[in-house]
């Protein structure tokens, strides 16, 4: 069940004033999220070492977000990109040169776990290569909105963008999105009704990664 932003707000309120138990609760609460946000950008081993290294800098800096307009996912979400963005650019042919807004991850440990998951049915699979062909920010943009549920205003915020900048970027990212899945697709007949079928297979795609990683706790 989602559980509200006002609930998280007072959790990490209470874990600010010394409640370990308040901050282990807010951490299993999000804990699969950020886990999932990992998942088939990196290798499982990373999965865990950047979820975890998430939440020990939540930890450090959990006196830092005051609230206000911005929502606690946002900022979690916003920690978790950072964390990631020091991994790819630690590992990276491109080093501290990777760019989010222009530069894909494909990491091939990946592949093949994703690829079963999806064997099933052949527009889930086109669609999960052509996100994984997007720039990392045009990724991380589609994803957050789509199955985290981030507004475009925590997005935003999260980016440190205007509203209106960032309205435009989802709307870049999804048509980036359809273009990409037009070029990977091989059957005509699935070419005609994926612009039906494109926001139901991200869900689609999404869901069965969360039965996999429910599966494997």
């Amino acid at each position: 069940m989602e559980q509200s932003g006002d609930d998280d707000l007072a959790l990490l309120r209470a874990w600010q004033a010394g409640s370990t138990a308040a901050g282990r609760v807010l951490v299993a609460r999000h804990y699969a999220s950020v886990y999932r946000f990992f998942f088939a950008k990196v290798s499982g081993d990373a999965c865990e070492d950047l979820a975890q290294g998430t939440f020990e800098a939540l930890c450090r800096r959990r006196d830092a977000y005051r609230g206000g307009s911005s929502s606690f996912k946002g900022f979690l979400f916003g920690i978790a990109r950072n964390k990631l963005l020091e991994y790819i650019r630690h590992r990276s042919r491109l080093g501290p040169t990777f760019d989010p807004a222009e530069d894909s991850v494909v990491d091939p440990a990946t592949e093949g776990s994703l690829s079963s998951l999806l064997a099933d049915r052949q527009i889930e699979h086109v669609v999960s290569q052509a996100l994984r062909g997007l720039s990392l920010d045009d990724r991380i943009v589609l994803e957050l909105k789509e199955y985290e549920g981030l507004t475009a205003r925590e997005l935003a915020e999260l980016f440190g963008v205007p509203g209106g900048t960032m309205a435009g970027r989802i709307a870049r990212a999804r048509q980036r999105l359809r273009e990409a899945t037009d070029r990977l697709l091989a059957r005509p007949d699935l070419r005609d009704s994926h612009g039906r079928d494109l926001d139901s297979a991200m869900r689609s795609i999404f869901e069965k990664i969360d039965e996999h990683l429910r599966r494997q706790r």
